[in-house]
């Protein structure tokens, strides 16, 4: 008979969950739950926020039911309450409860793991935050919203986190990468069934694009953008996107695409200077089941990274190491942790990696970007790719233009397949290690 204490009854069930559903699913909703009572045969378990209480009613209700019954050998209902509510846990809901819901779910592509709530407002990204927020509850008078900066700003988070919020109001979203966006234009024209893309944004009402320079190079992809774009303006339907740099700096743009996104409101996200880096610090260690001292967050906030998404991994690394030493939160463990992830030399160039490929395996310029399909050549060009997106973290439209203006679906199975080579064939891994080794060891540009 297992620990009927309702905390080490969850934490068994939390088990053996976590050997049912997917990692992804575990972590966004059931990592923050805890058991809060028992009382007869209903289990009273606490979620974050109540967006997680309705998930988890009505995507693992029966599951997470009947894990609990078989490990206390009888019949157990689970209920689910807010953590830190102070009313009753409510029975479960119908249709009838979350209207909002009923009419408009989180579309498959939406992380609802980014809200606002998790957000943590700085100087450097306040202006951007409010105007998400006023976006988000439809008081926004500016469309489209650009949010612009380099990557790990948070850019994704606050197009994710609107998202969020208009569904919880119950409006129907669309949310895209532009990357997805690409390729599922590209698949409707194969099909000959190009309305079939377009249908879905008919009933839209905030449509949200993360990595506009994606279309850059795809002028139909730009045109089809652009007329979705210009019929859910007309009738009043809000557009957020999310880009690297400013529309005007995208010289791949359409002029009238780039006229359309300038007329709406473009806000740049900062790095975090160290004082914020530390508030970003404070704000995600809130959320740890196991706080750590000031200290410790302070040495974290003192290395040299460069953005919130290498500040939350060096959070991440030490939080997991502390918890794996079971030892003391001493400065010189977080500095045992941190130790790998110190600053690494800068990534090789594109212009490196291709001389290096060329000089691999004998091939001129010319020759690894042109038009032949030989066999070795072809092979060459797969490794280029390959390096490129793996060690210059080029995107997959930027490294076809550095090719001879391949397109995107090309290198992605150029990718794919040294992907696949280098388990499967020796000689393939051990070209790729040479050509590492060749690259770290390149004197600095």
């Amino acid at each position: 008979m297992p620990d009927r204490s309702p905390r080490k009854l969850w934490e068994t069930a939390l088990g053996q969950l976590e050997l049912q559903v997917t990692r992804p699913n575990f972590e966004t909703w059931l990592r923050s739950t805890e058991g809060i009572s028992l009382e007869g045969d209903q289990l009273i378990v606490g979620v974050p926020s109540d967006f997680a209480l309705e998930w988890l009613r009505s995507r693992m209700q029966s599951l997470i039911s009947r894990t609990v019954s078989q490990l206390l050998g009888s019949p157990v209902s689970v209920a689910f309450q807010v953590l830190g509510a102070q009313a009753a846990p409510a029975p479960l809901a119908t249709d009838r409860d979350y209207p909002a819901l009923a009419t408009a779910s989180p579309p498959p592509d939406l992380n609802l793991q980014f809200t606002f709530q998790s957000f943590t407002v700085v100087k450097s990204n306040r202006l951007a935050y409010r105007a998400a927020r006023q976006v988000a509850s439809g008081e926004g008078t500016y469309n489209p919203l650009v949010l612009c900066g380099t990557s790990g700003l948070g850019k994704t988070h606050l197009l994710h986190a609107i998202g969020y919020d208009a569904v919880r109001a119950g409006k129907r979203v669309i949310a895209l990468t532009g990357e997805a966006f690409v390729d599922g234009y590209v698949k409707a024209v194969r099909r000959g069934q190009p309305q079939s893309f377009r249908d879905p944004f008919h009933q839209c009402e905030l449509l949200l694009l993360d990595d506009l320079g994606f279309l850059t190079t795809r002028s139909a992809s730009q045109e089809q953008f652009f007329h979705i774009f210009n019929a859910l303006h007309e009738r009043g339907c809000h557009l957020v996107v999310t880009v690297d740099s400013t529309p005007a700096a995208l010289t791949s743009l359409t002029a009238r695409l780039q006229s359309r996104l300038q007329g709406g409101l473009i806000i740049d996200l900062l790095p975090p200077t160290p004082g914020e880096c530390l508030l970003i610090l404070q704000g995600k260690a809130s959320h740890l089941r196991r706080p750590l001292p000031e200290p410790v967050l302070q040495l974290i906030a003192s290395q040299p990274f460069k953005n919130v998404r290498e500040l939350e991994g060096a959070l991440n690394r030490v939080t997991a190491y502390l918890d794996l030493v079971s030892g003391p939160l001493t400065l010189d463990a977080a500095r045992q942790a941190l130790f790998t992830l110190r600053p690494s030399p800068p990534p090789p160039s594109a212009e490196a990696i291709l001389h290096a490929v060329c000089q691999h395996f004998h091939l001129s310029p010319e020759q690894l970007s042109g038009a032949s399909r030989a066999r070795d050549i072809t092979y060459a060009r797969h490794i280029a790719m390959y390096l490129l997106r793996q060690h210059a973290s080029q995107p997959l439209t930027a490294i076809g233009q550095l090719l001879g203006g391949r397109d995107h679906s090309t290198v992605l199975n150029g990718c794919r397949r040294i992907q696949q080579e280098l388990t499967a064939l020796p000689q393939t891994r051990a070209a790729i290690q040479e050509l590492e080794v060749t690259l770290l060891n390149a004197p600095a540009a």
